[in-house]
């Protein structure tokens, strides 16, 4: 193993026990683990229609425990998530991760309080199938470009900050910058032609690699200057 592959080993490692040391990683599995354990309480209680009063006053103790517990989870996670991803990705790719991880885990979590409670979910689940499958085919790039930044921003293969080279026959031939931010749809690069925005379906298909900054050409030193003697006014040269 050489020493670039130790160093990044050894990194990733720190990385994942500081992970696992902070209050909202710890916060979010604590609360997903109750959440994901309260619809087994109620499923053992007997459901909402159980006869037995104080029976349903647990039954209805253990829904709004998954509740709770699943938005605070979900909340831990986003912030988590959004972390990470402004390490990598800068602050406007943690602020769309963080609402993305937000919303869904929201849906989710009010999804399954309503199936505990007994409404009926399955016309509206299919009809969200619906509509999904109708705006998934009719966003596919954008689709794409979103999860293949979601790739970008956990697999980091480049940081903000980095110079790198990108060869893709999709996007165009090579491209070599600086990397000045990685959203959800696009990865910009500072070239020398200018900035530019490649499509991140386009970047996690292409090759790529880390470089050296460029440094400018020096430019060369002038000649020093002859100094030319200066001829007296009225005087006469020699003949």
């Amino acid at each position: 193993m050489s020493a670039n592959n130790r160093l990044n080993t050894h990194a990733a490692l720190a990385e994942a026990r500081g992970a696992v040391r902070r209050a909202d990683f710890r916060r979010a599995i604590g609360c997903g683990v109750l959440a994901l354990a309260a619809p087994g309480v109620v499923l053992i209680l007997g459901g909402v229609h159980v006869a037995a009063i104080g029976t349903r006053i647990g039954v209805y103790a253990a829904i709004a425990g998954c509740g709770i517990f699943g938005l605070i989870a979900v909340r831990s996670a986003a912030n988590e998530a959004a972390r990470l991803a402004q390490a990598s990705g800068g602050a406007s790719a943690a602020n769309v991760l963080r609402w993305v991880i937000t919303l869904g885990g929201y849906l989710i979590v009010v999804v399954e309080v309503l199936s505990l409670l007994a409404v009926p979910v399955n016309q509206l689940l299919a009809t969200g199938a619906i509509t999904g499958v109708v705006v998934g085919i009719a966003a596919q790039q954008s689709l794409g470009n979103a999860f293949a930044g979601l790739v970008l921003l956990f697999s980091r293969p480049f940081v903000v900050g980095e110079y790198i080279t990108l060869r893709s026959g999709a996007l165009g031939g090579q491209y070599d910058g600086e990397v000045t931010a990685i959203t959800l749809m696009y990865t910009r690069l500072a070239t020398s032609d200018g900035p530019v925005s490649l499509p991140n379906s386009g970047v996690l298909a292409a090759a790529t690699g880390q470089r050296p900054i460029p440094t400018p050409p020096q430019s060369q030193p002038l000649p020093p200057l002859r100094r030319v003697p200066v001829v007296p006014k009225g005087s006469r040269r020699a003949r």
